[in-house]
C-alpha cells in the first residue's frame, strides 16, 4: 500500500504527460537563464562606474544596464511564479481525486498562486529564523564572551543541533501547509498550526524519506548516462565537451520538474489520506457519543 500510494502512483502521473514535464522544463530554463542573465547584466552594467571607465557615459550606462537587468530577471522571477503555481494546481488535482496533470493554461491564476506561495514560503521561513535566532543567540553571546575551548565546542554543538532540529520541523511544516493552503483555498491556511500538525506522523516522515530515495535513485544513472559523452569530449576535442556539458545544464530543470511534479504528488496523496483518516475517527467518535 504504501509502495503504490507514494511511489508507484506518482511516477507514473509524473509521467502521464510528458509534453506538460517538457513545458514545465522550458519555463524552468526561461526561469533560471533569466534571473541569471538579468543578475548578470545588473552586475556588468555598474563595472564601469567601479572602475572610473568612462565617466562621462558610465552613469547612463549603469542605470540603463541595472534597467535592462532588472526587467530581464523579473521575467525569470514571473515564469518560477507560473511554475509554482503549477505546482500548486498538482496539488489540487490530487486532492480531488485527478489523476491527469493540469493543462498549461490560465497563466494569471498561475501567477497568482505563485505569487501566493513564495510570500506565504517567505513568512514561514522568517518566522522560523527568527524562532532560531531567539533560541540560538543567548548561546551565541555566551560562546563569544567564553573563553574555554571545551564550552565552545559544547556551545558549538548545541547551536548546530537546535538549527539541525529546527530545518528539520522547518521542512516537516512547510510541505503539509503548502498543500493545507491549496485544500483550504486560503492564504492562512500556511499558518493553520493546529490542522498541519495533526498530519504530521512518522508516515509523514517515512514519505519524505522514500521520495528522497527515489529521487536519488532517478538522478544517479541519468548522470551517469549525461556523463558519458563529458568523458568522451574530456579525450576528444574541447568543442565536444563543451556540447556535452551544455546537454547536462539543459536536461537538469527538465529532471527538476519531473521530479518535484513526483514529490508534491506524493506528499498530497499523505496530505489526503490523513485527512480521510481524521474525518474517519471524528465520524466514529461522533458515532460513539
Amino acid at each position: 500500500m504504501f509502495f503504490e500510494r507514494y511511489i508507484k502512483d506518482p511516477l507514473q502521473f509524473a509521467w502521464s504527460d510528458p509534453k506538460k514535464i517538457f513545458v514545465g522544463g522550458v519555463f524552468q530554463l526561461i526561469s533560471i537563464g533569466g534571473i541569471i542573465s538579468g543578475l548578470l547584466i545588473m552586475f556588468a552594467s555598474v563595472i564601469p562606474s567601479l572602475l572610473d571607465i568612462a565617466p562621462e557615459l558610465a552613469l547612463f550606462t549603469s542605470l540603463g544596464g541595472i534597467l535592462v537587468g532588472f526587467i530581464v530577471a523579473t521575467i525569470g522571477v514571473v515564469f518560477t511564479a507560473f511554475i509554482y503555481g503549477y505546482y500548486m494546481k498538482i496539488i489540487e488535482n490530487t486532492l480531488e481525486g485527478s489523476f491527469e496533470l493540469p493543462e498549461w493554461e490560465d497563466f494569471k491564476g498561475l501567477l497568482s498562486k505563485g505569487a501566493h506561495f513564495f510570500l506565504g514560503i517567505f513568512i514561514l521561513q522568517l518566522i522560523f529564523g527568527i524562532i532560531s535566532l531567539i533560541i540560538t543567540a543567548p548561546f551565541v553571546i555566551l560562546l563569544l564572551l567564553n573563553d574555554n575551548n571545551s564550552n565552545v565546542l559544547l556551545f558549538n554543538m548545541f547551536i548546530n543541533l537546535v538549527s539541525f532540529v529546527l530545518s528539520a520541523i522547518e521542512t516537516l511544516y512547510i510541505t503539509l501547509a503548502t498543500i493545507n493552503f491549496v485544500d483550504k483555498k486560503e492564504f492562512m491556511g500556511f499558518f493553520d498550526l493546529k490542522e498541519v500538525i495533526s498530519k504530521i506522523s512518522i508516515e509523514y516522515v517515512l514519505v519524505i524519506v522514500a521520495v528522497a530515495l527515489v529521487s536519488i535513485l532517478v538522478v544517479i544513472p541519468v548522470i551517469i548516462i549525461l556523463l558519458i559523452p563529458v568523458l568522451i569530449g574530456i579525450f576528444t576535442q574541447n568543442v565536444f565537451l563543451m556540447i556535452a556539458i551544455a546537454l547536462i545544464v539543459l536536461a537538469m530543470p527538465f529532471l527538476q520538474m519531473f521530479l518535484t511534479v513526483f514529490g508534491y504528488r506524493s506528499y498530497s496523496n499523505y496530505y489526503l489520506s490523513k485527512k480521510e483518516s481524521i474525518l474517519e475517527e471524528n465520524t466514529d467518535s461522533e458515532n460513539n457519543e
